[in-house]
């Protein structure tokens, strides 16, 4: 197991405040904390975005946004979905275009606050990726007072974009005589001596980093601060001949830190210079018994068998740089193993052959190496950004060459499908013909307003027996047919007469009765088959546009599925050739590190011959001076 660099966790952070920082900017009258957490969200499309963004599966949001955007399925969060679709531009390290989103929006849409805040993330994701000049361009942008701890870390990521871009006096400008917090205060001390160191300006550089050496380290990071500066000072002080200077700097660093072994190696140089060989040993050997892969280790290896002879103990440093040599080149011979490992081409595969490639997840890092012979030399290298960055770049690759070959999957699943159906068409086709021709949708139509004309007359003339039920419409045509009859009629004033009158009339006032009832239930039944026949004749009217279109449907279909193939296998072509870009340059990287340390470890080698020669010459010599008497046995 290992830690990257501070600055690959630091890019994930700073992506996911930027991120809730931009949602909660687009965010309405309802409150940033609602827009942030999704309580409020209008559109079902972009709640969908939201949940796989809050899942870390950013491929999917930025897809899903991208569709719901084009489709006009976020009217409700225009903004909100442009601020999530620059940052996930930003993830995928799209600055421009997400600088082109930002700029726009930001820029009159939301309140200074905000806007600062904006920049100041996008400056420190662009110094975090090395876009050194691009940060600052963001960081200029920042127009007033940022909140709390931005407003320190601000100087900070300016002056250490100013000094990787050389800008040295930029740096000491913005630094000297900067007031802040005072958790900010070492990094600024630290920044500063640099800064002052490249311009030369030593004795200014050296105040800074004594007070820095000395001063108080309540937090892990600061202490390792602390011992960096005092690393750092002590070296000058070897550098400047001061070694008398160096040594009580040199000890104030921690034996379990990560500076310890530089630091143990600078203080037998500096007891060495002052020709206290027997004190140079002690931090020495202490080095020898440490790992061989570090540098300072390596050079110890040297300077014991130096020391020993500068004691003239020179048997124990002729054993001293024989061992010294035995060291080296089993060393050198692990170091061609991985050299040769590194070329086959499996360094970058082995790496990330454990790894869930999902696509674009914004904490992603390599957290643990597989044992192999090359990776224990390269525990420095991956924890390098820009190691990381491309060992990103080629485990998204991987992951998208993946999703496109699952789409060259579902393309065949498509054919069969549009297959499926155009066969399914042409069986139904004579069924479905004569059943619309059958559904006689104009006689249906033809009934309807006759009914609705009769309605009509019976409502205009008050026709109460036009409302009649069957039963009550035999009884008066009936009772009409009687009053029609002459016998009857003769008989007017007799019983058959009155009785047919009295039966009239009580029908005829049941039906007066009722008519405004039954008036108003016929129109409500005409309606609801208005409704009815509508819906019938929308039914029949799309029967009909599937029967004509589905042919040519089925064909668009089809040959969308057929253009997707070449385009598909074009994207898949280009992604291999990217990601074996990557790969090589990730594996270059990897060979120029392995080769360095090489260079190093046959450096020290020839040093070692070198000074095991002279000792050896040195003893040859002393036999040949030494009196023919001392020489008998």
């Amino acid at each position: 197991m290992f830690s990257t660099a501070d600055s690959i966790r630091g890019v994930g952070h700073s992506l996911r405040g930027l991120m809730v920082l931009l949602l909660a900017a687009g965010s309405t009258s309802v409150g940033a904390a609602e827009a942030v957490s999704g309580s409020v969200v209008r559109d079902l499309y972009y709640g969908e975005t939201l949940f796989h963004f809050y899942q870390d599966e950013h491929f999917d949001a930025l897809t899903h946004l991208l569709v719901a955007r084009d489709s006009g399925r976020v009217g409700n969060h225009e903004a909100e979905s442009e601020l999530l679709l620059g940052g996930l531009y930003l993830h995928y390290g799209q600055h421009i275009r997400a600088e082109q989103i930002f700029s726009r929006l930001l820029q009159d849409s939301t309140e200074a606050e905000v806007r600062n805040r904006a920049w100041f993330y996008l400056g420190k994701v662009r110094y975090q990726r090395s876009l050194h000049a691009e940060a600052l361009d963001a960081f200029d942008r920042v127009a007033g007072e940022l909140p709390g701890s931005l407003a320190a870390e601000l100087p900070m990521l300016k002056a250490q974009a100013y000094l990787a871009l050389g800008r040295f006096d930029a740096a000491v400008s913005l630094l000297d005589g900067w007031q802040g917090p005072e958790s900010w205060v070492a990094y600024a001390r630290y920044n500063l001596g640099v800064a002052l160191l490249r311009l030369d300006r030593t004795e200014e550089a050296i105040r800074q980093l004594e007070q820095l050496g000395r001063g108080a380290a309540d937090t892990a990071e600061l202490r390792d601060l602390r011992d960096k500066a005092n690393l750092a000072l002590g070296y000058l002080w070897l550098q400047l001949g001061r070694d008398s200077e160096a040594r009580p700097v040199l000890a104030r660093v921690r034996l379990n830190g990560p500076f310890s072994a530089k630091a143990l190696l600078g203080a037998g140089w500096a007891d060495a210079a002052t020709q206290d060989y027997r004190a140079a040993l002690t931090p020495w050997l202490e080095l020898r018994e440490r790992d061989l892969l570090d540098s300072a280790v390596q050079e110890s290896l040297l300077a014991i068998p130096y020391a020993w002879a500068r004691l003239d103990a020179h048997s124990e440093a002729a054993a001293g740089y024989q061992a010294a040599l035995a060291a080296y080149d089993a060393e050198i011979g692990r170091l061609d193993a991985a050299i040769a490992g590194s070329r086959s081409g499996q360094l970058v595969p082995a790496m990330l052959v454990a790894d869930d490639a999902r696509i674009g997840r914004w904490y992603w890092q390599l957290e643990e190496l597989p044992d192999s012979v090359e990776n224990r030399y390269l525990y420095d290298l991956v924890a390098r950004h820009s190691f990381q960055e491309g060992l990103r770049n080629v485990r998204d690759l991987a992951a998208l060459s993946a999703n496109l070959d699952e789409w060259q999957s579902k393309l065949a699943a498509f054919e069969d499908m549009v297959n499926t159906r155009r066969m399914a068409h042409g069986q139904r086709e004579a069924r479905v013909a004569a059943g619309l021709d059958q559904a006689g949708i104009d006689g249906l139509q033809a009934r309807r307003d006759e009914l609705a004309a009769r309605l009509e007359r019976v409502a205009r003339s008050r026709d109460v027996v036009g409302l009649a039920t069957t039963a009550e419409l035999d009884r008066w045509q009936r009772l009409e047919a009687l009053g029609a009859n002459p016998v009857l009629a003769n008989e007017a004033a007799g019983d058959a007469g009155e009785r047919h009158r009295l039966l009239k009339g009580v029908l005829s006032w049941d039906l007066d009765r009722d008519y405004q009832y039954r008036l108003w239930q016929q129109q409500r039944n005409l309606a609801q088959l208005d409704v009815l026949l509508e819906k019938a004749q929308d039914a029949h009217a799309s029967g009909l546009s599937a029967r004509r279109d589905t042919p040519a449907e089925l064909e668009r279909f089809a040959a969308r599925i057929t253009a997707l193939a070449p385009r598909i296998g074009n994207m898949q072509a280009a992604l291999a050739r990217d990601r074996a870009f990557e790969e090589q340059r990730l594996q270059a990287m990897a060979i120029d590190a392995l080769g360095e340390q090489r260079e190093r470890l046959l450096s020290y080698r020839v040093q070692a011959q070198f000074a095991l020669a002279t000792i050896y010459d040195r003893a040859a010599s002393a036999v040949r001076l030494a009196p023919a008497a001392e020489r008998k046995p």
